[in-house]
């Protein structure tokens, strides 16, 4: 039932009073109990019920009597908001909620914030100019703007820098350029020089001997003919040959003179190993030297630089450059290859019309540019593959089964032959037989040091030989007796430093062993993912493993002693032998047991 509302008569004290506005309009006068923010007008309870019910205005924000205006007169000027809701894009924001902090339209009020304290904008905000928050957006924009000048200014400088950067860079590696090939002319100016003078001095020494030949000759004629010419006269032919019998042992002395001094300095020219290395390597001549630094410094890198590699220093965090890092001669940076992503390539066929058997490629080495030589075991031949073509260019035939490979100074290499030693090869042009060394025991990993060879063997030995062949060390046993390798497989020289190592894989003991030169134990790595490994080969800081029974290609850091597995079964290796990396063309080559063909 409803309780009629108390109507009051107007009069000069109700001056300030607020009432209900359309109520007035029928000359009834009652006190306003809310505040329409929508409409701007004040309700008494019945009007603001039928306000709430209406379809056009029950979205209506209605402030109470402790939150609405205090008077018509105190409304003042209001501007009208036309900013539209996030929410309600047909809606104007009107209000703030101060407990979420949001700007809302009357939508947003009705369904969202109906427990909140929202605050209409147009009464908050007319003293909002003179308020610390919007005093504190002004000197934030103010600092902006310092800050957009001044990254704007680095910007231009570093512009400036890095066109400096590379002027500079470009110099050095130019005069860098000129001192390379300063340097190799002098030294080919030398080798000429040297050349000319043996070729001068043996042509000297064969032409002084002429004379000396021609001069005994005449003689010799001499007395041929005078013996001729007593043939009919015994007596004085006797005579003639007494006489001529001390004469021709003083020609033949003469002969022999001639003989001696008849020689010739025979010599021919060979490349430089460490030439050849560096012809072979990613980083020759120089290297790009990747250096993070603080913004706008960028200026005064090109100090830092020394002659050898030519430094870049990259700002911020923004996209990485991916260039090489200076690192020692033998030991170079060439990133972690867990982190590459390999994907099958055309595979490399090797098999060639002379081949008997099923190939069983045991080795590979790679040579100067794109030749790669590979060890044929069951076929007894090295065969010679372009990577660029992946075609098979020549094979040679050895006297015995080849196993490992290793490059020697020169263009020369050394193959161990399973029962027949180690066989020599030149691979300067054709590939052509050199010395042979016989050995006793079944050679298999072979790596070249200083002068030195170093053999592993199928009876748990390891020996370090001159070129000769002749035994510097060997390894075989402990101090106590016991044997140290179960079957020693492949094994490689690593330089780390000044001080080189030698690394053994044993497929028994599913081990890889760290030697000194001395062949004195340093440490042993040992992983259950690795399953008779076989070869091994240097990259950087790390080694590429072939697991033969876990069938997988293995990284092992040999800074943590960490293995990881790069690529296996799932990828379709089966029976690795052995595997290499290519820096130059991102390849990783692997070769298992009878297979005609390189995985690629």
């Amino acid at each position: 039932m409803e309780v009629p509302l108390k109507k009051v008569q107007a009069g000069p004290s109700a001056e300030d009073t607020t009432y209900c506005q359309p109520c007035e309009q029928d000359d009834e006068i009652f006190p306003a109990e809310v505040y329409c923010t929508v409409c701007k007008e004040f309700f008494c309870s019945k009007c603001a019920s039928l306000h709430r019910k209406q379809k056009m205005s029950r979205s209506h924000f209605l402030l109470d009597k402790s939150n609405m205006p205090t008077s018509i007169g105190g409304l003042g000027i209001e501007y009208e908001c036309t900013v539209p809701c996030d929410i309600h894009p047909e809606e104007s924001i009107k209000y703030f909620c101060s407990t979420h902090q949001t700007l809302i339209c009357g939508h947003c009020a009705v369904q969202n914030h109906r427990s909140c304290h929202a605050d209409v904008i147009s009464d908050i905000s007319n003293a909002f100019k003179d308020d610390q928050e919007y005093g504190d957006v002004i000197k934030t924009i103010a600092r902006l703007f310092e800050d957009i000048n001044l990254c704007a200014s680095d910007v231009e400088n570093n512009v400036d820098a890095v066109a400096k950067l590379g002027v500079n860079a470009v110099y050095k590696l130019r005069r860098y350029r000129e001192e390379v090939n300063k340097c190799f002319e002098a030294r080919e100016q030398a080798l000429l020089k040297l050349i000319e003078q043996m070729k001068n001095m043996d042509e000297e020494r064969l032409e002084s001997l002429k004379p000396k030949y021609t001069n005994l000759k005449s003689k010799l004629e001499e007395i041929n003919v005078t013996l001729e010419g007593q043939e009919n006269n015994m007596i004085q032919l006797f005579i003639e040959t007494k006489r001529v019998k001390q004469l021709l042992e003083g020609m033949q002395n003469e002969l022999a003179d001639i003989k001696k001094e008849n020689v010739i300095h025979h010599y021919e020219f060979r490349k430089d190993q460490t030439t050849e290395r560096l012809i072979g390597s990613d980083t020759r001549l120089g290297t790009l030297k990747h250096i993070m630094t603080e913004p706008h410094k960028i200026a005064s890198a090109s100090a830092e630089r020394d002659h050898g590699t030519i430094g870049l220093r990259v700002q911020g965090d923004g996209p990485r450059v991916n260039m090489a890092t200076s690192e020692p001669t033998v030991r170079k940076a060439i990133g972690d290859l867990t982190k590459l992503r390999f994907t099958p390539a055309v595979d490399i066929p090797v098999r060639s019309p002379t081949d008997d058997l099923i190939c069983h490629l045991s080795g590979i080495l790679h040579l100067a540019g794109s030749r790669l030589l590979l060890a044929d075991f069951h076929n007894k031949n090295v065969k010679l593959v372009d990577m660029q073509t992946n075609n098979l260019v020549s094979q040679i035939s050895l006297p015995g089964c080849p196993w490992d490979i290793c490059l020697l100074s020169g263009d020369r290499v050394a193959v161990t032959l399973a029962t027949k030693g180690i066989q020599f090869l030149e691979t300067g042009g054709q590939l052509a037989l050199g010395d042979h060394i016989e050995l006793d025991g079944e050679c298999r990993g072979i790596a070249y040091h200083e002068d030195s060879l170093i053999v592993s063997f199928y009876n748990k030995k390891v020996k370090v030989l001159d070129m000769n062949g002749r035994v510097i060390r060997q390894l075989e046993r402990d101090v106590s007796g016991k044997e140290l390798f179960k079957c020693d497989a492949y094994l490689t020289v690593m330089c780390e430093g000044p001080t080189a190592f030698i690394y053994v894989s044993d497929r028994i003991r599913n081990t890889v062993t760290k030697l000194d030169m001395n062949l004195n134990i340093i440490k042993t790595f040992q992983d259950p993912a690795l399953k008779s490994p076989t070869s091994i080969s240097a990259l950087g800081d790390q080694l590429l493993v072939c697991g033969y029974g876990s069938n997988a290609i293995m990284i092992l850091d040999l800074s943590t002693g960490k293995m990881t597995q790069l690529i296996g079964k799932t990828e379709g290796i089966r029976n690795p032998m052995f595997a290499y990396y290519s820096r130059q063309q991102s390849k990783l080559l692997v070769t298992e047991l009878l297979n005609n063909k390189i995985k690629n």
